[in-house]
């Protein structure tokens, strides 16, 4: 409620008020539920508790009586267009004040954190429904209850959150009984390890966001979270103070969200049938998908469902640190530009690419807009052009030109530059086959990880074909980091 009074106040021009605020914390307190006689509209009755700091709570009555009666208005109307009803309106000393000054993982820290759970969506009892959750690190039968009905905190959240449903998702962040913003270190990071515990999380996707929102942000506080063992196959997560700037390798590869964009052309309308892509992309999305990637995926899309695809990917790629896109099926390169064939080309001559084709510059324009730290563009699309017999003396150089990498990523081509690739004998194609079977290897960089493809291709082929890649990386990244 904090967050949505302080905006309003905001847009209304009530700047002093909206300062003020803006340093206080805002609880609402559940007393009862009202039913209009009328109808069977329901209305929440709440009490609204407003904490000041100590150093504005002896001035309320002298210095900011007309912040505090715009204050009290504003927030009963934004109550009302909530479905509640503030019955009263308390302004209480934040008894903790003096303490705020010490801790070591500031207010603002913690806020930031919780507004990204919140914000991301993630529930932070996992598996474990929230009393119980709250219950390992809480005595809840020891702990006042807002209801009126129940007389501890374990039935009043269990009314609110189990059975009724009425409370907001982030509601133990502001509620006073835990004190998340205002606690000790200590009870704090309790409750930030109980979140990433398998006891209540088991997907290491959801783990490994978490440990990244957290690690991002107590890294000013000098403080990580870290795998301190494993058990029964899950890892278990411990914190530890660190000096301030000082982080592993290995951290920083947990940290990144990676998403991944896999696209299979093999229905061709015009240009026949290719045996490999769909297995080479089920193959590539099946390993990414291990390694912590969020796998978009696409079989044979025509024009349209290409660029859509690749247009939703790099809308996506904003909220990720890592973004990679693989292609395999037919691709081609005209006047120097390389393009993706979709499955319903009808390529003539050379001048209808452009208008049926999707150029792979619209993929390098979108990760160089999301400002990803790393990206990855794989091209497995370097095959012999289908359509060559029709262009006659208008045929285009075979395979793909090089491209010049953008700061931060690396292009693989399944061959070197103006040469084709094979389509493969065996379930993959030659050159996916083997990044495959090295795409897990533990602690490679990537780098190294292509060289060793392009090795095995290379002694499998009898130098007929030679994988390359275009890099600009600035530091080593690893699929598979231990």
């Amino acid at each position: 409620m904090q967050k949505e009074l302080y905006k309003w106040l905001k847009d209304v021009g009530e700047q002093d008020s909206a300062r003020l605020i803006s340093e206080c914390s805002v609880d609402l307190l559940y007393v009862d539920t009202l039913f209009e006689m009328s109808s069977d509209r329901m209305t929440d009755l709440m009490d609204a508790q407003i904490g000041v700091p100590g150093k504005y709570y002896l001035k309320l009555q002298t210095h900011f009586q007309k912040e505090i009666k715009v204050i009290e208005t504003q927030l009963m109307e934004i109550a009302t267009a909530m479905g509640m009803h503030i019955r009263g309106i308390s302004w209480n000393p934040k008894i903790d004040n003096d303490n705020e000054l010490q801790m070591k993982i500031s207010i603002i820290i913690r806020q930031a954190i919780f507004d990204e759970i919140t914000l991301n969506k993630i529930s932070w009892s996992g598996r474990l429904e929230e009393p119980d959750f709250l219950n390992r690190i809480f005595d809840l039968s020891k702990m006042p209850s807002y209801d009126s009905r129940y007389d501890n905190a374990y039935d009043d959240i269990h009314k609110h959150r189990i059975m009724n449903y009425d409370w907001e998702d982030d509601w133990v962040f502001t509620d006073r009984r835990f004190n998340l913003l205002h606690c000790d270190e200590e009870a704090l990071l309790k409750f930030l390890s109980l979140t990433i515990n398998p006891v209540s999380r088991t997907d290491d996707e959801g783990v490994n966001q978490l440990i990244e929102i957290y690690n991002r942000n107590l890294s000013a506080s000098g403080i990580e979270f870290y795998e301190k063992s494993i058990i029964a196959g899950k890892s278990i997560y411990g914190y530890r103070e660190i000096t301030i700037g000082e982080t592993t390798n290995e951290n920083k590869e947990i940290k990144q969200r990676k998403i991944a964009l896999v696209v299979g052309c093999s229905q061709y309308e015009f240009a026949g049938h290719l045996e490999n892509p769909l297995n080479d992309v089920k193959s590539v999305k099946e390993s990414l998908e291990s390694l912590g990637f969020d796998v978009m995926y696409a079989e044979n899309p025509n024009l349209k469902e290409l660029k859509i695809g690749i247009d939703d990917f790099g809308t996506e790629l904003e909220k990720y640190d890592v973004g990679l896109f693989y292609f395999a099926g037919h691709g081609v390169q005209v006047k120097g530009l390389n393009y993706l064939i979709p499955v319903d080309a009808n390529l003539k001559n050379e001048r209808t690419v452009e208008y049926d084709c999707v150029q792979v510059d619209r993929i390098l324009s979108h990760m160089e807009s999301a400002k990803t730290s790393v990206n990855l563009l794989i091209l497995d699309a370097c095959r012999n052009n289908p359509f060559e017999r029709n262009w006659g003396r208008e045929l285009g150089q075979r395979g793909f030109a090089v491209m010049d990498a953008p700061k931060g990523s690396l292009i693989a081509y399944s061959t070197s530059p103006g040469k084709t690739a094979s389509d493969g004998e065996g379930k993959n194609g030659l050159y996916t086959g083997e990044l495959i079977s090295e795409i897990k290897s533990v602690n490679v960089t990537i780098t190294q990880l292509f060289q060793k493809v392009r090795k095995s291709v290379m002694e499998k082929s009898k130098d007929e074909q030679v994988p390359w890649e275009s890099t600009s990386l600035t530091a080593d990244f690893y699929f598979n980091r231990k």
